[in-house]
């Protein structure tokens, strides 16, 4: 890519179209960089260098979609209940319940990373669950018992559970 000061800049530049949209394709970055040097290079090239840099193209992580309202929410929940003892909490009922996809597609979604960026926010690929093509199982468990796994038609929301239950209490 040139001399030292020019290879240098265009290794900067390189990383930065490259942490900038981390789903580019390497052609589409070998074509972004182009714009910016006066001898193109090739998509070998660049993948070279980006492998030069530790970046590679990997598939990115799946990790549910968290709002930083329930975030915090989270939190708030985990500092009420700090204190419980082992009493308070065999009075405790849990309960979810999930969909399981029939008909799933791979979905992969590749990301330029570092190993070390394995978890960072612009290299993961948000999950959300969904309906279409899926069974909806519901489920309970205690400190005594396990509850039955109930097969759902449609979503439980909390007004589902009756008005002795509080979400979140």
């Amino acid at each position: 890519m040139g001399g030292r000061k020019a290879c240098d800049r265009a290794r900067r530049v390189l990383k930065r179209i490259v942490t900038r949209n981390r789903r580019a394709t390497a052609a589409q970055v070998t074509e972004e960089l182009n714009q910016h040097l006066p001898q193109p290079v090739s998509t070998i090239t660049v993948r070279r260098e980006l492998h030069d840099m530790n970046l590679r193209g990997r598939v990115a992580r799946a990790k549910p979609h968290i709002r930083d309202q329930n975030a915090l929410a989270r939190r708030k929940w985990c500092r009420n209940h700090a204190t419980w003892t082992v009493d308070d909490w065999k009075r405790v009922v849990w309960s979810d319940e999930s969909p399981f996809t029939l008909f799933q597609t791979t979905g992969r979604v590749y990301v330029w990373r570092t190993p070390k960026e394995v978890y960072d926010l612009q290299c993961l690929r948000p999950t959300v669950k969904h309906g279409g093509g899926t069974v909806m199982l519901w489920a309970a468990i205690s400190w005594f018992s396990l509850g039955p796994v109930v097969t759902l038609l449609g979503r439980i929301t909390a007004n589902d559970y009756g008005p002795d239950v509080v979400p979140g209490q």
